[in-house]
């Protein structure tokens, strides 16, 4: 009934196979906001449930590895985290990131069935906790949403209340979400990070991804000042930075004060911190990567990285070799709407080599069939060998900028005829 209380569950008492329809497609939540009780509950009872499919987004956990291919199918639109392992395995929707709600809402991905993780109830009920991405839109089109309600969840301020009639069932539960292992930075991520943090400006507003190299960056900003924060994931290494007054979002023009982003990977400490922090909010991926809303942000710097990148500045973001490792991702919303303002800047950061020492990752052409983000695109490409600015300059002109800030090793390779 429209408008009524979701009903309780116990986890023992949840039979996939009363609400999972054979040719069902099901989502839920990624990266630490993935509803670990319910994927684990539907691990277990595959073999009841008829042939369905998973639409998965990165994923921390091993849960889509051990699924029977035979009866379940994998659908995303990337693969990222543990998924890398499986990428040729995962039909693959190669679109921009921003797009997967209009998917959705369109029926072009249609989705039947919700497992999401959320918070305990506070001042407006439920909270989406660590992701308010395409799920909310998910959630007002399947057929049923079953909620994890963690008690170990952080309540996070969103961009609006979510609606609880949105919920069919609820499974309390006590469980640490999946906090990924973090590693420190190494010289190669810190030369990178100081090459190009001369060129963010005090006020810049900052989007950018995961891993050592994004953290390595982001530590080398203390200096900064009136940095904002509007990103599609946002990790803990803005912590420090939000404490130190680094982060202060004073010329964020889209929430003055607040950082903005979509989904939060990090700890427990980040998860205490980010817990009713009206300094953060968490946007659907609908605000996040808007063309209008990323239109109005002064001083946009779009960071991101790459598996390859040629001399005329097209980055391959997505294959290494055979294997499907990346994404599109929200990087080509992020990379045109920085490139196109007066003040954004657009990076691709990323080390010259591969991690064996034995491949340039700059190269003449792309090894890839697959483009991801396109050479109009691109203002800056950052090694620990320099940094290559693209902008106003002619091919000739791009190649060598880009054959400079290749490994020394590598750059007679790179002469092109």
């Amino acid at each position: 009934m429209p408008g009524s209380p979701p009903k309780e569950l116990s986890l023992d008492n949840l039979h996939f196979s009363d609400f999972i329809q054979a040719g069902d497609t099901v989502a839920w939540g990624q990266a630490c906001a993935e509803p670990l009780s319910l994927t684990q509950r539907f691990l277990e009872q595959q073999n009841d449930l008829g042939q369905c499919k998973i639409f998965a987004g990165l994923s921390f956990s091993n849960i889509l590895r051990e699924t029977r291919a035979d009866r379940i199918s994998i659908c995303s639109y990337g693969a990222l985290g543990t998924n890398a392992e499986i990428g040729n395995f995962i039909d693959i929707l190669p679109c921009n990131y921003s797009a997967i709600p209009q998917h959705i809402a369109n029926g072009r991905l249609n989705i039947d069935v919700v497992l999401v993780q959320v918070s305990p109830k506070g001042a407006q009920g439920y909270s989406l906790g660590l992701s308010n991405d395409y799920l909310k839109t998910a959630m007002q089109h399947a057929r049923v949403v079953i909620a994890e309600v963690n008690e170990r969840i952080p309540y996070t301020t969103m961009d609006e209340p979510l609606d609880e009639s949105l919920i069919d069932y609820i499974v309390p539960v006590s469980l640490q979400p999946l906090y990924p292992q973090k590693s420190t930075p190494g010289e190669i991520e810190l030369t990178i990070a100081q090459n190009l943090c001369a060129y963010i400006e005090d006020g810049a507003v900052l989007q950018y991804g995961v891993g050592n190299l994004p953290s390595a960056i982001l530590g080398s900003l203390s200096g900064h000042k009136d940095l904002g924060i509007y990103s599609g994931m946002i990790t803990d290494d803005i912590m420090p930075l939000i404490e130190s007054g680094a982060i202060t979002n004073a010329t964020n023009r889209i929430k003055s004060g607040v950082s903005i982003g979509g989904t939060v990977i990090g700890n427990q400490a980040f998860s205490d911190f980010l817990h009713n922090n009206p300094s953060i909010e968490l946007h659907p991926s609908t605000k996040t990567h808007d063309a209008n809303l990323l239109s109005k942000l002064d001083r946009l710097v779009a960071i991101n990285s790459a598996i390859e990148v040629d001399l005329y500045g097209q980055v391959n973001a997505e294959m290494l070799g055979k294997r499907y490792i990346g994404a599109v991702g929200g990087q080509v919303d992020y990379m045109h709407a920085a490139s196109t303002q007066a003040n954004g800047l657009s990076v691709i950061a990323m080390p010259s080599v591969t991690g064996n020492g034995k491949h340039s990752r700059i190269v003449k052409q792309l090894n890839s069939p697959l483009l991801t983000t396109c050479k109009s695109d691109v203002d800056l490409i950052v090694t620990e060998h320099g940094v290559a600015d693209l902008r106003g300059k002619t091919f000739n002109q791009r190649a060598a900028a880009i054959r400079a800030i290749a490994a020394p090793e590598f750059q007679r390779d790179l002469v092109t005829n």
